[in-house]
């Protein structure tokens, strides 16, 4: 090999192997995981909420009946984003208390599902006020285990 090809073959290795390692350090941990996992399923739990909402100042049963089944099932879905203790990275608004007092937060998490669920029908659409909703199903967690903006 040339003179001249040994430091383009070692600036080749060398690139390869900071981007390997960069591509590494991209990559999220489980906590960072947990973090995405639940922030989305409750901007699509907000999403949902505001979706039946609109669904009864139409009048409309139907979409209001199936948006209420997708928020019962989403609210099945949120324990799992805190399965992994202390998933606390950087932008979570969870507090520490959630796994300090893990059996209130199941026990606040399935309240949240029971009202959720009580919505799933068309009859429940005239008792339906989502400050309420709010409230009583997502505000009594909230209180204790989320961060105040």
């Amino acid at each position: 090999m040339k003179l001249s090809m040994k430091p383009f073959l070692v600036a080749s290795v060398l690139t390869v192997f900071t981007g390997v390692t960069l591509a590494q350090d991209g990559q999220p941990t489980p906590e960072e995981r947990a973090y995405k996992f639940r922030t989305s399923l409750f901007q699509t739990f907000a999403w949902k909420l505001g979706q039946m909402a609109g669904a009864k100042s139409q009048d409309d049963k139907e979409a209001f009946v199936q948006h209420a089944k997708d928020l019962s099932y989403l609210s099945t879905m949120i324990e799992e984003g805190f399965k992994i203790k202390d998933s606390l990275p950087d932008g979570t608004k969870a507090k520490p208390a959630i796994w300090e007092d893990y059996p209130k937060f199941q026990e606040k998490v399935a309240v949240m599902a029971e009202i959720t669920n009580g919505f799933t029908n068309a009859d429940a659409m005239a008792d339906f006020d989502p400050r309420e909703f709010g409230s009583k199903a997502c505000g009594s967690c909230h209180r204790d285990f989320r961060i105040k903006d």
